[in-house]
């Protein structure tokens, strides 16, 4: 919940990824019922292709008819001080970056005026994506869906939903009543690393060493990031630290690994196999832990994985370097 809630502010567009039946809508509702936020559920359709499936089109007679998104927008700006969550069930269904590129761009030009976040306009919309309206897309990867581009996971904290415990769970302890919370509680102050972050100057130094160390190991296998995945990473940790340390400043970064680096990685190649090497011995904390010369190097690595500064990438750099050694291709989509 604290991921969800760190994802969100720092950027209002998180994808909800695992198996069916995991729950993941469910969180969505659940929390927007929490914060007293609306709930628009948009169910995907695999014919999809374009904007114009999203927000409305004109009929042959004249008439406009709306798009399944156009009520959470409405909502969005008749409400401003109200936060509205637009769930995309099932967004891989069809094409994400065919139906959503709009959406994907215009995100991009977020900007800070006279103490709004305001964004170019899209589609009808003139003034753009209402600064409190936040998308989260559910999916589920098998044969019926479409993998992602890394223009969508460069946009986005991919949240994993893969363990599941089956033994049912009786609820104990104090309950609690929805709060009312206004859109400050999810608004980001975040927006340009240079600008918005001069107070943080120590903080995001140490992530960006971090991070430069990382990338240099990426570059190996191409699959390197850019300036927009730094800048949502360091927003992710600054806004961890504004609300209290939430998370250790540990699993913090565990996560961002977890979100915005390892759904990069995806090949057959000794390239990628070398860099998923490296990049478990970086989440150890530069002692490997495993001789990658005696072969099942996966179940080494998920072995050792408890002991890691980032555990849980860690371990999911296992389980794709073990689907690497029985099939000659891994990714994060196991």
């Amino acid at each position: 919940i604290e991921n969800f809630y760190l994802s969100l502010k720092s950027k209002p567009f998180v994808i909800l990824a695992g198996t069916s039946g995991t729950g993941k809508t469910k969180l969505v509702k659940l929390f927007a019922e929490a914060i007293g936020a609306a709930f628009e559920l948009v169910s995907v359709r695999p014919d999809w292709s374009d904007g114009s499936d999203l927000f409305g089109h004109t009929d042959l007679n004249g008439n406009f008819i709306p798009g399944p998104v156009c009520s959470a927008f409405d909502t969005a700006i008749n409400e401003p001080k109200r936060p509205v969550f637009m769930c995309l069930d099932e967004m891989n269904l069809a094409r994400v970056e065919y139906y959503l590129s709009d959406f994907l761009s215009v995100i991009e030009s977020r900007e800070k005026i006279n103490g709004h976040i305001v964004t170019e306009g899209i589609a009808q919309y003139e003034n753009g994506i209402p600064e409190n309206l936040y998308v989260i897309g559910t999916v589920n990867m098998d044969e019926t869906t479409f993998p992602f581009s890394k223009k969508v996971l460069d946009r986005a904290n991919t949240i994993e939903f893969s363990y599941v415990d089956l033994m049912p769970k009786q609820r104990t302890g104090e309950t609690f009543a929805p709060q009312k919370l206004p859109n400050d509680f999810l608004s980001t102050e975040y927006l340009v690393l240079a600008a918005d972050c001069t107070e943080d100057k120590a903080l995001v130094e140490k992530i960006c060493t971090e991070l430069q160390a990382l990338n240099g190991k990426l570059l190996k296998a191409n699959a390197h990031v850019g300036f927009r995945v730094r800048d949502e990473i360091v927003f992710y940790m600054l806004n961890n630290e504004k609300a209290g340390n939430l998370l250790s400043y540990e699993q913090a970064m565990d996560n961002e690994i977890m979100q915005k680096i390892l759904p990069r990685i995806q090949g057959s190649s000794v390239a990628i196999k070398t860099l998923m090497i490296d990049m478990f011995k970086f989440c150890m904390g530069n002692v490997s832990g495993i001789d990658a010369d005696t072969g099942n190097v996966g179940e080494q690595m998920k072995n050792a994985a408890s002991s890691a500064k980032y555990p849980e990438s860690a371990k999911k750099i296992g389980y794709m370097m073990t689907r690497f050694e029985d099939d000659g291709f891994t990714s994060y989509w196991l």
